[in-house]
């Protein structure tokens, strides 16, 4: 069977997201794929991903294998995420994988190629100003009834990141299911949050204060999305 091609949708209008990017510092772009690409991600995403749980708790990363976990956190994540940074989260490195030459049949390495492609990386390029961006890395990402990712900048000295973005693939989602990606001013209101609506690309510059809110143990849905850096050598 033939795999769907991935592009950008031929709607989009650049210079509008780029307007939006460079005034506020971050852009939500819906319909960002074409239809049927979007939805074979989320196939990927759901029944082809060999996903590995993600935490960070008082002695730092943890890469474990992944289990049917509760909503509960253990007590080191929680007191962790109290006061400082932490999160819990399924993920699976496509930029490690890929350099490994592993997982090469999953459509998720494709996409990892199209990220890297020329047309998207000019696309980036074109919306945030920034000429040098030179590639993109990845990962697949699953948020399951409570999942977080506390407050955090993503700005690490030496990775060169300009700018993050997650794409989301999440068919239905309810705002009340929490998955926000959301951002909190000096006051610790938040200024503005973007829903995981299918399809659809956010944008943020780096160094910009954001966070992922904890999934809701009524969530009726995992919360899928593909996320990384544009990033200079």
């Amino acid at each position: 069977m033939k795999e769907e091609t991935l592009a950008l949708a031929s709607r989009i209008d650049v210079g509008l997201v780029g307007k939006v990017y460079r005034q506020f510092g971050r852009a939500h772009l819906a319909g960002v794929l074409q239809e049927g690409a979007a939805k074979r991600l989320h196939r990927a995403l759901e029944i082809e991903t060999p996903w590995r749980l993600a935490l960070c708790d008082g002695e730092g990363h943890h890469d474990l294998t992944l289990t049917d976990h509760e909503a509960a956190l253990p007590d080191g994540v929680q007191g962790r995420a109290r006061d400082g940074f932490a999160y819990r989260y399924a993920n699976f490195r496509l930029d490690e994988h890929y350099e490994l030459e592993a997982f090469k049949p999953l459509f998720l390495m494709r996409f990892y190629e199209f990220l890297n492609s020329a047309p998207f990386l000019e696309f980036a390029r074109a919306v945030t100003g920034i000429r040098q961006i030179a590639f993109a890395d990845a990962q697949a990402t699953l948020y399951r009834p409570g999942d977080f990712l506390n407050v955090h900048d993503d700005n690490v000295a030496g990775k060169q990141r300009y700018a993050a973005y997650v794409f989301n693939f999440t068919p239905r989602w309810r705002p009340d299911w929490g998955g926000l990606l959301a951002f909190p001013d000096e006051y610790g209101h938040f200024t503005e949050a973007f829903a995981p609506s299918f399809n659809a690309l956010n944008l943020l510059r780096v160094p910009s204060p954001h966070l992922v809110t904890q999934i809701a143990s009524f969530a009726g849905a995992g919360r899928y999305s593909i996320t990384g850096w544009l990033r200079g050598r």
